[in-house]
């Protein structure tokens, strides 16, 4: 992705990709149920909610005769996506395929696959197209992830202050639950005005009066402490993209899987409520595995006045470039909102691209350098005094590929292997990875995108040491997954377990935890006065708000 945006690729790219992988798991669940691929069809459909699994038997009616007529013919999902149209072998490009030949046979793949095509009715193959969103049942999918990937604002939000009352869709899993969309005067972060004594301004559950004393309860629970919210502005990582192994390990596949399917895209396939930055809940869904900790959740735990003062900006695919105007959607006001804590933290996408010329499109120090400066010469003009702005440099993505490359990848857990390295060099070849410089075996290339990463962290820590705010003081940390991998190896855990399973190259919702775990740390040695003391009152908040409006 490229600033939430998928990418196309070459040899039909994206659409290629998707096609290959989820023939993959049909052919893998017929293996598992021993059954008919047409059962394992019907299967596959069943499992997806019900507004989704009319779109889903749609593309199956339509695709189906090819796709069971492919399999019956021991082809692999190369070749049937091939027919489909869906995958091409472009001029001037290396062949992408993913799945070993089940035949030996002397026509090529591509050419195998034209047969397949050219064996159906004329009315049918003429309706293919080279595009996966134009094929009937599959359009109406692509809608919902247009509309999610190209839009990153709240999509329920009346009053304009960036805070919705809507979960998704940009909604209270990445900012504080807004508790009147009628007034944008009221959200959170706001101060409280005439101690909340009849609305509760700032959304964080306290307000009316204490009948004993007289006194609005903001003013004698809130008053006394040093209230501060969060926010990150991040890419992919601050995001926490995540997509369920369940749905590529044929094995796993179930109902309960997909069951929060809709919700899951709604989120742009991030989980921001599970982060280690803004994280506020614990999930009992089969899709993830692990506790959240995160940076906002001990704010609140610190002073309970800070509830729902938390805002995620970060976008799948953002750079040191894009963050200039993706950070403008961050909602903060001078004079009428508390301090704010932002994590700046840009950890992959300016070394990080699926271009063959990988290295012509990585960021300069020059360019992160003036553009850190950009930025925080912007938030010098929206955040109130007393605020804090920690910025982080690039993440060693260097280790993903040692130590992932020769384990199995989920979708190769059924039938033939399918190791990370296979998975890593088929998106290259598609020209859709999401690292062409960390994820491939080139141990030179690796070893310049480390170096261009290394280059590029200095030019964050320049330029912050460089700027002279006026509204917030400032840091710089390395990003810390190196010392995170260190504290999870120390509590028992294995490297590889805080990395995506699937993209082989985010952090796990384990790794989220534990980075936050160090952060944390480093705050607490290094900038203890950002730090909010512990409320007195947090008791007395539980006992009378209880649980404050939930998020």
């Amino acid at each position: 992705m490229i600033n939430g945006c998928l990418t196309r690729g070459v040899n039909g790219g994206s659409d290629c990709a998707s096609c290959t992988i989820a023939l993959g798991v049909i052919e893998h669940l017929s293996i598992v149920y021993n059954e008919s691929i047409v059962a394992s069809l019907e299967r596959f459909c069943n499992y997806l909610p019900s507004d989704i699994k009319t779109y889903c038997k749609a593309a199956v009616d339509f695709l189906g005769p090819i796709i069971v007529d492919g399999f019956l013919k021991n082809e692999t999902p190369d070749v049937i996506c091939h027919a489909l149209k869906l995958c091409t072998d472009d001029p001037d490009q290396p062949e992408c395929r993913l799945f070993p030949s089940k035949l030996s046979s002397s026509i090529s793949l591509s050419q195998r696959g034209l047969n397949l095509r050219h064996r159906h009715h004329p009315l049918l193959t003429s309706l293919l197209t080279s595009k996966v969103c134009d094929l009937p049942g599959i359009k109406e999918i692509c809608k919902i992830f247009e509309n999610v990937f190209n839009h990153h604002m709240p999509s329920v939000d009346i009053d304009g202050d960036h805070f919705s009352t809507q979960s998704s869709f940009r909604g209270t899993a990445w900012r504080g639950k807004d508790c009147n969309d009628f007034s944008s005067k009221i959200r959170p972060g706001a101060r409280s005005v005439m101690g909340d004594y009849f609305i509760d301004h700032n959304c964080n559950g306290i307000f009316g009066m204490n009948s004993a004393t007289n006194k609005p309860w903001e003013e004698e629970l809130c008053n006394d402490t040093q209230r501060m919210g969060i926010a990150v502005l991040g890419d992919s990582v601050s995001a926490h993209f995540h997509i369920p192994e369940q749905w590529l390990d044929a094995r796993q596949l179930s109902i309960g899987a997909f069951e929060h399917l809709v919700y899951i895209i709604g989120n742009e396939l991030d989980w921001p409520q599970l982060s280690g930055t803004t994280g506020h809940i614990n999930n009992t869904w089969p899709n993830i595995e692990g506790t959240t900790r995160s940076l906002y959740a001990r704010l609140f735990d610190l002073d309970h006045c800070n509830h729902r003062d938390y805002q995620n900006i970060a976008v799948n695919g953002a750079n040191s470039e894009s963050i200039l105007n993706i950070s403008q959607t961050l909602t903060r006001d001078q004079k009428n909102d508390v301090p704010l804590l932002v994590i700046y933290s840009l950890v992959g996408n300016d070394v990080c691209n699926g271009h063959e010329d990988t290295i012509a499109r990585m960021t300069t120090y020059e360019e992160m350098y003036d553009r850190v400066l950009t930025e925080l010469a912007y938030l010098d003009t929206i955040l109130p005094k007393g605020s804090h702005v920690l910025t982080t440099g690039l993440a060693n993505g260097s280790l993903l590929y040692q130590l992932l490359h020769d384990r199995i990848h989920p979708l190769g857990r059924v039938g033939p292997p399918i190791t990370y390295a296979q998975v890593y060099s088929y998106l290259m070849c598609l020209q859709i990875s999401p690292c062409n410089g960390w994820l491939t075996s080139n141990d030179t290339l690796r070893a310049f995108t480390t170096e261009r990463a290394v280059n590029l962290s200095i030019a964050v820590h320049d330029a912050t040491n460089a700027y002279s705010p006026i509204n917030f003081d400032s840091a710089f940390l390395n990003f810390p997954f190196d010392q995170a991998i260190q504290e999870w190896i120390s509590q028992g855990g294995e490297p590889w377990q805080l990395i995506e399973s699937v993209d082989g190259f985010h952090i796990s919702q384990y790794g989220h935890a534990v980075t936050s775990d160090v952060i944390w740390s480093w705050l607490q040695a290094n900038k203890p006065h950002w730090i909010p003391s512990i409320n007195p009152h947090n008791a007395d908040i539980e006992r009378i708000f209880k649980d404050q409006g939930g998020y």
